[in-house]
């Protein structure tokens, strides 16, 4: 199985798919929680860092939770809202490996 890497327009459109079901999630279930607006910037630095190491013959880590934890205290993330942050990452990471399968 090899990787390309998608186009910024996919990217695009996945993350902003992603977002606005993450908004939806939270409007529906969240009592009142409000998105901090990290889920964005997580998705994007997530995309970005499955795509570098994709693209250059590695996969990403089995454990894309543990990865989205370290990049985020790597990122300086303010520990109240690290979760959305690596919430949005895991999502970019794995939409990312999905879009540039072949």
């Amino acid at each position: 199985m090899g990787f390309n890497t998608p186009d910024h327009d996919t990217m695009a459109r996945l993350r902003d798919e992603a977002e606005n079901n993450h908004k939806a999630y939270w409007a529906e279930n969240g009592n009142g929680y409000q998105p901090t607006g990290q889920y964005f910037p997580g998705f994007e630095s997530g995309w970005n860092d499955a795509c570098a190491a994709l693209s250059s013959g590695n996969d990403i880590p089995g454990d894309v939770a543990g990865w989205a934890k370290q990049r985020a205290q790597e990122s300086g993330k303010n520990a109240d809202d690290d979760w959305e942050w690596e919430h949005g990452f895991k999502a970019g990471a794995e939409a990312a490996k999905q879009a540039g399968s072949n």
